[in-house]
């Protein structure tokens, strides 16, 4: 296994702020179904990218016709983009840059990334809404896109994080992981099922912080995956050794009166 070492704070992605963090939003083209988190993300993020039909979602959130109109690109083959939807975002004081990117061998969700990388001065992480939801080959593609894109070893071009309605998903390198999943003096935004699946090879995992931790413990597709893990509720810190790239999931806290599932 490796040595890395590597820190993570992905709480501070969805707090609420009062400046810029150092991240890139991309939305992809999904449901928004959770309207504060966008908000907090809106916010934070110094950045703001659509991935072609991305952009019509914003639009079609009435709230976003407004305050929340500066997105700065939408970029794609921009088969999907309503023409009155690229007319608002053309059309305001600052407008959304249009790249029409015609690449047929790569997804938009990946036209987005590469261009996010191409036009930053440094590494900047990139924080993707709309996801895992609808067709299952959807689902896949932006898990494939998780590896493609952060193949060093050291996430040197940028860490990239999948955030759907319910949770958080992120690839954990070879090497030892810390996870903060509660920040001091902050809102707890995340709920208490964790996943740990080594989509791409076998795997072995060591665990501290959960209710079913394990130690040098091989899982794999079609052998041990552990999954509907549980934080425990005094656990600030997630610890994990993998010797493998694995993915991470962490639930999204519910809304009052919901039941996390």
């Amino acid at each position: 296994m490796s040595t890395a070492k590597f820190e993570w704070h992905p709480a501070k992605l969805l707090e609420d702020h009062d400046s810029f963090q150092d991240f890139a939003l991309l939305v992809l083209n999904q449901p928004l179904k959770n309207g504060a988190i966008l908000r907090r993300l809106w916010k934070n993020s110094k950045l703001r990218v659509a991935a072609d039909g991305g952009a019509n979602r914003l639009h079609q959130l009435s709230s976003f016709q407004g305050k929340f109109s500066n997105l700065q690109a939408i970029i794609g083959d921009l088969d999907s983009l309503s023409p009155s939807v690229r007319d608002f975002y053309s059309s305001q004081p600052t407008p959304a840059e249009v790249i029409h990117d015609t690449d047929q061998e790569s997804a938009d969700f990946g036209k987005a990334i590469r261009w996010i990388r191409k036009t930053q001065p440094n590494a900047l992480d990139i924080v993707t809404l709309g996801g895992i939801g609808g067709r299952v080959d959807q689902g896949l593609s932006q898990l494939h896109h998780l590896y493609l894109f952060q193949s060093d070893p050291e996430y040197a071009a940028g860490r990239i994080y999948l955030l759907s309605g319910s949770s958080l998903t992120f690839l954990l390198k070879s090497g030892t992981h810390s996870i903060y999943v509660k920040e001091d003096g902050e809102d707890v935004v995340f709920g208490k099922y964790v996943g740990i699946i080594p989509l791409q090879e076998p795997s072995r995992i060591t665990t501290k912080g959960l209710e079913w931790d394990v130690t040098d413990w091989e899982t794999k597709i079609g052998g041990n995956l552990s999954t509907s893990n549980h934080v425990l509720p005094h656990t600030k810190c997630v610890e994990i050794e993998t010797t493998k790239d694995v993915l991470f999931t962490i639930s999204l806290r519910p809304v009052d009166g919901e039941d996390e599932s």
